[in-house]
């Protein structure tokens, strides 16, 4: 849901005051918390749901590079696939007036994605079942990878 509380100065300086007001109830949609269904998700009584997890990044400042990175093991990269969920329609206007590379849009911006769990390969379809039962929206973003603790995002 929204900005996640970042990016505002870079948005104030690329859209006009009359897309600012036209564009505030967006611009100021509360941050969704997510505390609630991943510890119903940790807590949950299949210990092969709940050992699946290796770790959980709150995507805001930094976004993607920064704060998934800070998760990694030295040993691993973390592939994004940018086109596995849906970019809000915010963060397209910001790009495009803007005229903001892909890079730093996933610098600034969570790009719609609140939080990120890494989850062993075998459990990530019952754990995006479960945190859709709760009405979480949920994707299947990415994988990990052999590496050196780099975040790549590609197409």
């Amino acid at each position: 849901s929204g900005l996640h509380s970042n990016g505002y100065s870079l948005v104030r300086k690329v859209l006009s005051q009359a897309e600012l007001k036209r564009m505030s109830k967006e611009l100021l949609k509360p941050t969704r918390i997510y505390v609630k269904p991943i510890l119903n998700l940790l807590r949950t009584p299949n210990s092969k749901l709940r050992t699946a997890f290796k770790g959980i990044s709150h995507i805001t400042g930094g976004a993607f590079y920064d704060k998934l990175s800070r998760i990694l093991p030295k040993n691993v990269d973390a592939i994004i696939y940018k086109d596995s969920w849906p970019v809000p329609e915010i963060f397209k206007l910001i790009q495009k007036k803007g005229d903001i590379a892909d890079k730093e849009m996933f610098h600034t911006f969570n790009m719609g994605v609140g939080m990120v769990l890494i989850i062993g390969p075998r459990a990530a379809r019952k754990i995006l079942s479960w945190l859709r039962s709760l009405k979480v929206k949920a994707w299947l973003v990415g994988e990990i990878i052999k590496g050196n603790k780099q975040v790549e995002i590609i197409p």
